[in-house]
């Protein structure tokens, strides 16, 4: 899910529980008279010209998913670790819009382009995903809300589809795309479109045996940048989330870290594109591509301490701690084992902090925070850090002081900074009970 509020919801993967058995109704029951935009009849729009290549379906199997071969760097980011659902291989688009909105165009061109780019492959080769392409598009003629709920949308996309009014999926590949006008507020487990969230996909069984992944992308126009530049980040963000987790609820797939890369899932979620999404450079364009795109969590470069954030074109540098507490943690899922640091309430300790970089970098700067306020609390940990700046290779004393707990979750999680020019890198960590 790309999120503007970090917290706990990353449980739910990258979408609320859809209950269909439910009495959600028709997401088009409660839908306001129609806006209706008149124009200058002397005015005749000229065509569209994309801006990408339409992708073909793939010629070829798709890859292997990475799996390491070896021991790896000694200080590292996680990997992702799957946990035994499927992807889609092979991932076909279905691009929904409303009729009347201006930019179908250009959403219709990113949706049907990027799967085919270097971007993409470098963004979803690690977990067994070929080339995408966009099967078919739909200008919905329903009236779009003001106001829809996630259980009304899985309704909504449930009788579209059994009614032949949207193109069938392919089974087990089909990804459908919503776009929704801005008119419309979005809400998600009570968290509201633009004010928690800027996307999310999840999925929803059609009553026939199938059960198909959709994602949902309302218009923030947060500024920053261009609206359609907001949307084909949140886009992508999207779409290498939903099929490399395509069945977040009923058959998870690369959802989580590695379980001694947990901590890094409390930053605001554990998936390849919430991985990234804080890092400063996350959003960029192409150079070979027209279109701004996310930089996703890739396993093998995180496996060999390169940026795990790719396309990457900059040195790596991270601070690095050096763990040796194994800590109890329960989010959710029962009781976990992870890599932390045991440390009791109102208690001190040190752990040392090492500089690492995959090339030549200068002086880093280095800062510790406590990330209890993600979940509501209050501060939990304070930090010392003795020095705070070091070269590739320099280690560095930080002391840590408990001074409360995050009952939501047990443990108290804290991010470390290092910041090398213009590039900053986080990794995060956890304080659990001795």
């Amino acid at each position: 899910m790309r999120r503007l509020a970090l917290g706990f919801l990353f449980l739910v993967a990258c979408g609320g529980k859809t209950d269909l058995d439910g009495d959600a109704g028709p997401a088009d029951a409660a839908a306001p008279d129609a806006i209706v935009i008149k124009k200058d009849a002397s005015v005749v729009d000229a065509p569209y010209q994309p801006l990408g290549t339409k992708c073909d379906p793939p010629d070829g199997a798709a890859p292997i998913p990475w799996a390491p071969d070896d021991a790896g760097a000694a200080l590292r980011p996680p990997i992702m670790q799957s946990s035994g659902g499927p992807v889609l291989t092979n991932p076909v688009f279905v691009t929904l819009t409303f009729a009347g909105d201006d930019l179908a165009d250009q959403l219709e061109d990113f949706v049907s382009s990027v799967g085919c780019t270097s971007y993409w492959k470098t963004a979803v080769s690690d977990y067994g995903v070929n080339t995408a392409y966009q099967g078919a598009t739909a200008h919905l003629t329903d009236k779009p809300p003001t106001t829809i709920d996630d259980g009304q949308i899985a309704v909504f996309l449930r009788q579209h589809i059994l009614n032949k009014q949207i193109p069938d999926a392919v089974q087990g590949q089909t990804l459908y795309v919503i776009y929704y006008p801005d008119s419309t507020d979005i809400t998600l487990q009570g968290s509201h479109s633009c004010q928690s969230f800027e996307g999310y996909h999840n999925e929803v069984s059609l009553g026939d045996g199938r059960t198909v992944p959709y994602a949902v992308l309302p218009r923030c126009n947060l500024g920053g940048f261009g609206l359609i530049d907001e949307l084909t980040s949140f886009t992508s963000h999207e779409l290498v989330e939903a099929v490399t987790d395509p069945f977040p609820e009923t058959n998870p797939a690369y959802q989580l870290p590695e379980p001694n890369g947990i901590a890094w899932a409390l930053s605001g979620g554990g998936e390849v594109g919430d991985l990234c999404e804080a890092n400063d450079d996350a959003f960029y364009m192409p150079s070979d591509y027209a279109f701004t795109v996310q930089r996703m969590w890739t396993s093998h470069a995180a496996f060999l301490a390169h940026d795990p954030c790719q396309p990457s074109d900059t040195t790596y540098v991270a601070a690095a701690p050096l763990l040796t507490d194994t800590i109890s943690y329960d989010i959710g899922f029962g009781t976990q084992q992870t890599q932390g640091v045991k440390l009791a309430l109102n208690d001190t300790t040190h752990i040392s902090l090492k500089i690492i970089a995959d090339g030549t970098a200068g002086t880093t700067t280095v800062s510790v925070h406590d990330a209890s306020h993600q979940f509501g609390g209050s501060t939990a940990l304070t930090f010392s850090l003795s020095p705070q700046q070091g070269l590739p290779g320099d280690t560095l004393d930080l002391t840590i002081n408990r001074v409360g707990t995050t009952p939501q979750i047990g443990v108290e999680p804290f991010v470390i900074r290092a910041t090398s020019g213009q590039t900053q890198r986080s990794w995060w960590a956890i304080v659990g009970d001795p």
